[in-house]
Order: structure tokens, then sequence, then C-alpha cells
């Protein structure tokens, strides 16, 4: 991966491409998560004067949209793309969603001159103090060699103030710093979590993987090593800025890198005086941002490169998004490609609701196996109780049995499946579902909806059909 010298982050920050002494605009984030679905990217941007301040006053009409393959140079080869939604800057209604992310690693205790383990804990509460009785939300997870989520993303306070206690001096094996997999842990804890999406990144130094430098198996990991990469196609996936904090002797330059192509920023801090508000300013930063809803073409590339411009082409900004399946204005040439990508799912959305369809009104909910493994369709009644789903290991078939039969096998990754008080039926799992590509510790079922266990796809008929 390129490095990033301190004086390009520093350029980054405060310049952009423009005239002298005309507004400047700096694209702050990119969401495609919904874009299949909506046909519309979410892009976030700030518009600052020549001095500085937060230029807030700037109409739909002020700002232009281009989009390109990446690579391409999007002022040359890019249609101009049509924004179909837009919020002015400071007027969203809905919250923001921040997960703290601090390095809990053995380098943070014990430092001369202080420790930096305190100082993280000290900013956190500061910043926590800032969000007052907004509806913004805020999480809390550490890192060493694992990575622990203290608290999801919510409004109640007191209780992120009780968990910011629970860090302590970890054990050697410990002590190890996972920088880039926690951000890929962390990019999945915020998956689920609807609107704006801050990671605020504090670590005093570099990635310093498990297996990579102790030769023993990671715990979790295994033998992988997380790059950067990894991290920023994470973050760019789920649409996530990133805001790094780097305060400590040993830099991962790495990290700039992965900040500025999210739209966040990198701050490179040496002394202890320099973190005041620094948390504070990240949240102004995205308070003040514009959201432009814009309806994308289709690249054909598995990257996208937009650009904003300010009117009169005063002042531009470029980021890079993973393209995935968009479904928004088709570019010159590429009604074919958009097809070839659309009746995949299409067919098999009709063989699901083929399914649902034969069944007669009044049969029992059920689970049917759509893409099996080592054996022809099984489909499951669900009538009373508890129902275990049990993914396949190695290729081995999916086994879908009642709780409590002679078959039942209870382990890491058991799905059970069951009616609560309402008669909804639902689906849990210590390990985490996926319904419908979207992970969450529980979710309830609805008609037609499509799990996934192990290697296989169950969907889930209510019997109502």
């Amino acid at each position: 991966m390129r490095k990033i010298t301190m004086l390009f982050i520093f350029a980054a920050i405060f310049f952009s491409a423009g005239t002298v002494g005309a507004d400047e605009i700096t694209l702050s984030g990119v969401d495609s998560r919904m874009t299949a679905v909506t046909g519309i990217v979410n892009l976030y941007a700030i518009v600052t004067d020549n001095s500085g301040r937060i230029v807030d006053s700037l109409k739909a009409e002020d700002f232009t949209v281009m989009d390109a393959p990446a690579g391409e140079n999007p002022g040359d080869l890019a249609e101009t793309r049509e924004i179909v939604s837009f919020t002015s800057s400071g007027e969203r209604r809905e919250g923001i969603t921040f997960m703290m992310l601090i390095d809990d690693s053995g380098s943070m205790y014990g430092n001369p001159g202080g420790d930096r383990a305190a100082l993280a804990r000290r900013e956190a509460r500061n910043f926590l103090d800032s969000l007052g009785n907004s509806m913004d939300k805020a999480g809390l997870a550490l890192f060493g060699t694992r990575y622990r989520v203290l608290a999801g993303p919510r409004t109640d306070r007191a209780s992120l103030y009780e968990r910011l206690g629970l860090s302590a001096p970890p054990e050697p094996e410990e002590a190890y710093t996972e920088l880039f997999a926690s951000m890929v842990e962390a990019s999945d804890s915020l998956r689920n979590e609807k609107g704006r999406r801050i990671l605020i990144l504090f670590s005093d130094g570099e990635n310093y993987p498990y297996f990579q430098r102790s030769g023993e198996k990671h715990p979790e990991y295994s033998e992988k090593t997380f790059a950067a990469d990894d991290a920023l196609a994470a973050l760019q996936k789920e649409g996530i800025t990133l805001y790094a904090v780097r305060f400590g002797p040993r830099r991962d330059e790495d990290l700039a890198h992965i900040a500025l192509s999210t739209g966040g920023l990198f701050f490179d801090v040496n002394a202890e005086e320099e973190l005041s508000g620094l948390y504070s300013l990240i949240r102004e930063r995205v308070q003040a941002e514009y959201r432009l809803g814009y309806s994308p073409g289709l690249t054909g590339a598995r990257e996208t490169s937009v650009m904003v411009e300010l009117s009169g082409g005063s002042s531009s900004a470029v980021l890079n998004y993973p393209s995935g399946l968009v479904f928004g204005e088709p570019s010159r040439g590429n009604q074919a490609l958009l097809s070839l990508l659309v009746i995949p799912f299409v067919l098999l959305i009709l063989f699901i609701l083929s399914r649902l369809w034969r069944k007669k009104p009044g049969e029992p909910a059920s689970l049917e196996r759509l893409r099996p493994v080592g054996g022809g369709n099984l489909t499951v009644a669900l009538e009373s109780g508890k129902t275990l789903i049990s993914p396949g290991i190695a290729g081995a078939a999916t086994t879908m049995t009642p709780a409590g039969s002679k078959t039942d096998v209870q382990g890491g990754g058991t799905l059970i499946v069951e009616k609560d008080k309402d008669g909804r039926w639902s689906i849990s799992s210590d390990e985490g579902v996926v319904v419908n590509n979207r992970k969450s510790e529980s979710t309830v079922l609805e008609n037609g909806d499509v799990i996934k266990a192990g290697e296989e796809l169950i969907v889930f008929d209510n019997g109502e059909s």
C-alpha cells in the first residue's frame, strides 16, 4: 500500500483543489450500502471558506456530482448525475452513531510522562460530555490481541461512563495490537446501525499482529493476519468514516491512508495538551456535513470514483467507493451489463416466491434448505417449541431438528428458531445470525426471509401465504 508523508496529510486536511479565496469542499464520506435497493448513494460533504469557517447556507443547486470507474479522472470521463435528495449543513434530523475504538494493548499502560490508556479514557469521557442529550448514539470497544465491545451504540450515557472503567493492563498474550483486525470488527459492529456512522480510533502505535509476532495461532483468527487493505475495504463497504488519533512513539502511516480514503482525518498528536477537544472537533465537523443523495451510473467497475464540485468549479473533491450492484442511471453502453447483473437476482427471487406460492394457506410455518449440501431439499415444519439449525462443517449437510430430540446437538454456531408470546417467529444465535445478508444477534422472521447457515441458504415460510 502506498505510504503517505505527513506533509501530504497536512495538505489533505487543510487544503483542497480550489482557487485562492473561494469556498473549499471536502468529501467526508460515501454510503452505498442501500444502493441496490434504493438506487441512491449518499455523499457527505463539508464546505469551508478561506478562513476555515463552516459554510452552511448552500443549496442543492450549488453542487454538481459526477462519477466514473475508479482509476479514471472523473473530471474527464464522468457523466453528471442527478442529486435526488439534499440535507443542508447542520439540519440533519436523525442522530449520528459514533463508535469509540480504543487501543488497549500493553504499550498503552505505564508509560513515562503519562498513562496513554488513562488519557484515552479521559478524552472519551469528555466526548460523551459533549453529546449531552442529543439523539447521537455512542458505542465503546477496546482492542489488543482481541476485539471487545464494551457497549454497543446507545443514547444511554451513564452505562458508557461506567464501562469506560473496565479497561486494565492486559496479560502478555493479550497485549498485542491487532490494529487492522479491530477496524474490520468495528465495521461489523456498526453494520446494522442506520444513518451516519463514525469510527473514532485512538492508538499509540502500529499494527502488531499476534500470529505474525508470536508465531502462535491467534485465538480467534488462527493464522490470518489482517492488512490495511482489509480494514479500508470493510469501512468503505459499510460507508463508515474513520477519524484516527495517534498518540505515541510509533507511527503506522497506513492508518493515515485509511482515514483519508474514507473521508476522515488523521491526527498525529505529540503532546498531551494537543488531545484536548479533538473528539468534540470531530463531532462538530460531522454535524456540519451536507448530505447529497445522488443516482449513480452503472460503471461496470468494482470501484467508483465520485466527484462533487461547487458551482463555478471553484473547488472539487473526490472519493472512491465499492460499486457493488447499483440500480441507478445506466451509463452509455452499459444497459446490457445491467441486465446480466440483474437477471440472476430476479431468478433467485422468483424461485423463492414459487416455493411460497405453492403452499396452501393454513399450513404450518416451515424452513426449507434452498441450496442443500450433501443431499436433496429438506423442509422442516415449525409447529411448536424450538428448532435448532446446525450449520454443516467442512462440506457436511446442515441439519434442522426440534430442540430436545435425540439428534439435538447444540453448540457454537447453532441457530435457534422459536415463536414468541405474540406468535412471531424469531431466530437467534450466540455467534450472530445472517438474515437477508444482514448480521445481528437475533431478528424476527418475515415470510420469504433467507437465512445463511454455513454454506447453505434456508428460506422461512410463515405458513400464511
